[in-house]
């Protein structure tokens, strides 16, 4: 199998290297509400870019496998891409709410 290299990487590396970046920015975010110095609204916005991102990296890395391997990885990209638009409505619904609270004190 042939992977197009981007500026001499592979598909897979960047995929690998995105995947591990957004998994220390979800930590961090994760973190931080858990200290109480992040916000529940940030919160969701974080994770649904972060798996959103995530959904992404699997796809990218799983065009280095085949077989159920791959399958695998594509399945999950597509369960953290739902969870992540879950996370995004979440976090919209939560702004408009505020907004909402905030125009009409």
């Amino acid at each position: 199998m042939r992977v197009i290299a981007f500026f001499g990487f592979s598909d897979a590396t960047l995929g690998a290297a995105l995947a591990v970046a957004w998994i220390i920015v979800l930590a961090i975010t994760v973190y931080r509400y858990s200290t109480g110095t992040g916000s529940r609204k940030r919160l969701y916005a974080v994770v649904s870019m972060g798996l959103l991102w995530l959904s992404y990296s699997l796809l990218q890395i799983s065009t280095i496998v085949a077989g159920l391997a791959e399958i695998t990885i594509v399945g999950g990209a597509v369960v953290l891409f739902c969870i992540g638009l879950v996370a995004g409505v979440r976090s919209w619904r939560m702004g408009r709410a505020g907004s909402n609270t905030e125009s009409t004190v």
